[in-house]
């Protein structure tokens, strides 16, 4: 197994279980904040924890038929976050809203970078090969 895989899975569990605690979180801010925002931002945490469990599940078992669906999955994420950034930035003086936004950010980067890997030739070469 390719340390790239190894790097992504690790990687990609971590994110999410950080996504499953910004939820959790959120769910109880809930109580205290009112806001239109949280249940979109609740659905964005939810989505991008399932997108890094199957990348995750992708690249650990090496499922070749699924790299097409996992990178529009990416792209969607992507999307997604950039969305969450957006809705963040009214809580930008806040701790929590600086840090979502560095989260989202670093997360990006995370995931622009697993996209590249997974259309290169090593991951042709890992995926493809017995």
């Amino acid at each position: 197994m390719p340390n790239a895989i190894k790097i992504i899975s690790t990687g990609c569990i971590l994110i999410a279980s950080v996504f499953i605690a910004n939820l959790l979180f959120l769910q109880k801010a809930m109580e205290s904040f009112l806001t239109i925002s949280f249940p979109l931002i609740s659905f964005i945490n939810l989505f991008g924890a399932g997108v890094m469990i199957v990348v995750a599940l992708v690249a650990l078992l090496r499922w070749y038929r699924l790299i097409g669906f996992t990178r529009v999955l990416i792209y969607t994420l992507l999307l997604a976050l950039g969305l969450n950034v957006l809705l963040m930035l009214k809580y930008l003086v806040t701790g929590y809203g600086l840090m979502t936004i560095l989260f989202n950010v670093v997360v990006i980067v995370f995931v622009v970078g697993v996209r590249g890997y997974l259309a290169s030739s090593d991951a042709y070469k890992y995926f493809y090969s017995d």
